[in-house]
């Protein structure tokens, strides 16, 4: 197995393990680590040891979303979706394989899509969920359109959407998108554990039961990625974005204009 840049991949009795480790800026996404993450889906797709894929985070973040100090290349962020996180997210979950979450810590914009890919998430005590787009004057991407309303339903999630509070471990675990919140102490040994059971689960039906889940669903995360991707075209060449980012870095308070 190739070795990563942005990421550590350890392989144990068919347990493969994603540490994002960009914990200097909270495992914040970049196109390196976004293409990473896909060919470690890809892979494990391809493999036959593989039996599960956890994704967990180094430092005190699980990821705090976009890399917005790296800045984009492309000032079409449809074209940047296109390019990078549809194919990522597309790959978790068309893996025929369980995808763990283990949130260890902030799961932030892209980061809490992400984190909603994983088809089985758990949460260390003090981690907190927050769809932060709408603070930039952006719209949900990297599949939370579909994730949010496939786990709570459109009233909270719109709520969560549009205000960008944030959800702790156990108001996640409450609103079910959370099956387990786990201590600090109890935190390395319980993922092993989770990782080691759904190891020794039927793989071939796990994977039959993820597609069909997904298939109930009346669009397909395709449709869904590519509305997402052109409604984010379209807030990316907003005066709105440009303020957003100008007083994150700047660290003050936004002025959107609805505009």
């Amino acid at each position: 197995m190739s070795s990563y840049q942005f990421l550590h991949l350890s392989q144990v009795n068919g347990v493969w393990t994603i540490h994002l480790k960009r914990p200097e800026v909270f495992n914040a996404l970049n196109a390196g680590l976004i293409h990473e993450i896909r060919d470690v889906a890809e892979k494990a797709k391809a493999s036959e040891s593989a039996r599960v894929l956890v994704i967990t985070g180094e430092g005190k973040a699980f990821c705090s979303g976009a890399d917005l100090k790296s800045g984009a290349s492309d000032s079409d962020l449809g074209a940047v979706l296109r390019a990078t996180y549809n194919p990522m997210i597309l790959a978790l979950r068309g893996l025929d394989k369980p995808v763990i979450g283990a949130i260890n810590g902030p799961a932030a914009g892209a980061g809490c899509s992400l984190a909603l890919a994983c088809d089985y998430l758990i949460a260390k005590e003090g981690a907190y969920f927050s769809e932060l787009f709408v603070q930039i004057g952006l719209t949900l991407d990297a599949g939370s359109t579909a994730f949010l309303m496939q786990s709570v339903g459109y009233h909270k999630a719109f709520e969560l959407a549009a205000t960008a509070k944030k959800i702790g471990a156990d108001e996640a675990k409450d609103l079910g998108f959370v099956a387990e919140v786990i201590s600090e102490e109890s935190w390395e040994s319980r993922l092993q554990t989770i990782g080691a059971e759904f190891a020794s689960k039927p793989t071939m039906a796990i994977a039959l039961i993820k597609r069909e889940l997904q298939k109930a669903h009346h669009q397909d995360l395709a449709t869904v990625l590519e509305m997402e991707a052109e409604a984010q075209r379209q807030a990316g060449y907003s005066k709105d974005f440009q303020e957003g980012v100008a007083s994150f870095l700047e660290k003050r308070a936004p002025q959107f204009r609805g505009k």
